[in-house]
């Protein structure tokens, strides 16, 4: 679906723009998990590429097989096929082949309004995440915050392909929570968005409709660039308290498709940004590498 400036944003405050057009994943993508304390590296490498978030939830390993660009659009593909890959140090057989992209040195930003088109997947255990993490522009930070923009799956407010979850994980406890949209997010497009002021404020929105938000009164607010993190995890049995998990019903094949995203800042608000896809046309401080 075609995006448009949110509302208090000109489209001449667009400074970052990723459509997928061609047959191949542009410079600004890892197919692979990485983060700030991880220097870059991918994170439970197998050494073929492959990485995973880990924990005791995860019934994924994430592959670059996974990942593909057509007609548009980003998939990330989860797939029953079993795969060999680490958890926390440990070898590990996984269940689930899947698909996930990080933007770590490349695509940077501190600031500014982010929105990306999804479809989410469907399915029993399907974890759709798009999330923040410190980038490599954040110096020695460590990976000391994390911003969800959307985790699916979530249960106990409502169904589960209703069901928009959203956090920020700060060094002094974690701010968020599930909201039922009353919406099945996984029957088509729709537009994630977070406005982040750096060190006052996050706001999450669905389709332009503010979900949540989060102030410096509550938890402090990150103020560092971070990268963009997508990924098509698959919970285990362990998540059944809280998520759905694989089960005989979950589909041989779950897709994550994305169609778009974008990044708003308002010229002389000093938030920053870098990638391939700049467009740096409105403020000083927006930079390509």
């Amino acid at each position: 679906m075609a995006l448009s400036a949110p509302t208090g944003f000109a489209s001449s405050d667009l400074v970052y723009e990723e459509n997928f057009s061609g047959t191949a994943l542009g410079s600004d993508w890892h197919t692979y998990t990485t983060s700030n304390a991880a220097g870059g590296w991918a994170w439970n490498s197998n050494g073929s590429g492959g990485s995973t978030p880990g924990g005791e939830y995860v019934a994924d390993y994430d592959m670059p097989s996974q990942v593909s660009v057509s007609n548009g659009l980003l998939d990330l593909t989860a797939i029953k096929q079993p795969v060999s890959g680490t958890n926390q140090g440990t070898a590990q057989t996984f269940p689930i082949t899947s698909g996930a992209v990080s933007s770590y040195g490349n695509f940077e930003f501190n600031g500014g309004y982010l929105q990306i088109s999804m479809k989410a997947p469907s399915g029993d255990g399907a974890w759709p995440g798009l999330w923040l993490m410190p980038g490599k522009g954040a110096g020695t930070s460590g990976d000391n915050f994390e911003i969800d923009l959307q985790e699916g799956g979530y249960t106990g407010s409502g169904p589960a392909n209703q069901a928009f979850s959203y956090h920020l994980h700060t060094p002094s406890g974690t701010f968020g929570g599930v909201v039922d949209t009353g919406i099945d997010l996984t029957a088509g497009f729709h537009t994630y968005g977070i406005n982040w002021d750096p060190g006052k404020s996050i706001t999450w929105y669905l389709d332009g409709k503010q979900i949540a938000q989060v102030t410096s009164a509550q938890v402090p607010i990150p103020n560092e660039p971070m990268e963009l993190i997508m990924s098509n995890q698959v919970a285990n049995s362990n998540a059944a308290g809280w998520h759905t998990a694989l089960d005989s019903s979950t589909p041989s094949s779950m897709q994550m498709q994305i169609d778009g995203i974008q990044l708003y800042q308002k010229a002389g608000s000093g938030d920053t940004v870098t990638g391939a896809n700049v467009t740096p046309s409105t403020t000083s401080s927006t930079t390509a590498p």
